[in-house]
């Protein structure tokens, strides 16, 4: 039996409400709403939980700690200890091969973790509160995995975008999405003449949700594998600051997810079934083309066909499932 459905999994507005506490500067002078002190001051960012998400996916959602809720078939996220958040002024957006590198500034989850709120900092900020704000954010070690690069939009413009890639994902247990920040790529942007300076994070990819019944028997996974006849499956993508929506895509055929935290995998015990996540690109090509699952384990390939319905669209922000069965290959 096959089962495909997808559903908007627990998304929130993040309201970040920027305040500054200023440092002492040579002659004790405070300063000015639109001054930026050459050695920088604290800046603190607090984000709140408000509301639900939308089915289609443009609620904003903070990362973070993963928990899958198998009755209603939801992601609960809660802000995590250590998460971090990177945040320029829009015209200072350079090149860089990391995020530090392109001039973002890191903030630092400094509250209480597992909660719907959390209180980021930075001690030495320059940010400009009255200019346009960007922000981002992915999982652990972000500044290194998202780079600015230069590319030509579609006017022909030239435009700096995030190029982040969708590769190396690794699940180092069974049912686990622990993961899955480290590739929920989310993007914010406050206009200059926002009259608050709140950010709303936006879903770049969506997760796929893979329950994989095995035969009888002792299984240890070592890698699972999506595949598509048709180019749907992104291993990496560019992201317009601005527009905070893809701008181009390095399309594959193929999503590979390694199981387990080294070469030895991952056994399976529990009802001989896989319980995989994978963050994929959000792309309605899915629906409608056959999908190859496949999962190599110690014992030999297991595998199966699949073809999802017309609903089955990858809208970002969204938990999509599927349910199959797999047979064991020739081998």
């Amino acid at each position: 039996m096959k089962r495909i459905y997808n559903k908007v999994y627990h998304a929130a507005m993040a309201a970040l409400m920027l305040t500054a506490t200023t440092a002492c500067t040579g002659d004790n002078d405070p300063l000015q709403s639109n001054d930026v002190p050459p050695t920088g001051r604290p800046v603190t960012i607090t984000a709140t939980y408000q509301g639900a998400g939308t089915p289609d996916g443009t609620d904003a959602q903070t990362r973070t700690s993963y928990d899958y809720n198998v009755s209603n078939n939801t992601v609960k996220v809660t802000w995590k200890a250590g998460d971090k958040i990177y945040i320029i002024n829009s015209e200072n957006l350079k090149e860089g091969s990391s995020l530090t590198d392109a001039g973002f500034e890191e903030f630092t989850l400094e509250g209480e973790a597992e909660q719907a709120t959390g209180t980021f900092k930075n001690e030495n900020s320059t940010l400009d509160m009255n200019k346009q704000l960007y922000a981002v954010y992915c999982g652990n070690n972000a500044s290194s995995k998202i780079s600015v690069i230069t590319i030509t939009g579609f006017s022909g413009n030239s435009i700096k975008v995030y190029s982040f890639s969708m590769t190396g994902q690794r699940q180092t247990a069974n049912n686990t999405a622990a993961h899955l920040a480290d590739y929920d790529l989310m993007c914010a942007t406050v206009n200059a003449n926002a009259a608050t300076k709140s950010f709303n994070f936006t879903h770049v990819n969506a997760i796929l949700r893979l329950h994989l019944a095995l035969p009888y028997g002792r299984h240890t996974v070592k890698e699972v594998k999506v595949a598509c006849s048709a180019n749907s499956l992104a291993q990496s993508i560019t992201v317009n600051p601005a527009t905070e929506k893809v701008a181009t895509a390095n399309l594959a055929n193929s999503c590979i997810l390694k199981y387990g935290s080294g070469d030895n995998g991952v056994t399976v015990t529990s009802e001989n079934a896989i319980l995989a996540f994978m963050m994929v690109s959000s792309n309605p090509i899915y629906k409608n083309n056959e999908i190859t699952i496949t999962a190599t384990c110690t014992d030999g390939t297991f595998s199966t066909k699949i073809t999802p319905s017309e609903d089955f669209v990858m809208t970002r922000g969204t938990l999509n499932t599927i349910e199959a069965t797999l047979t064991k290959e020739n081998n």
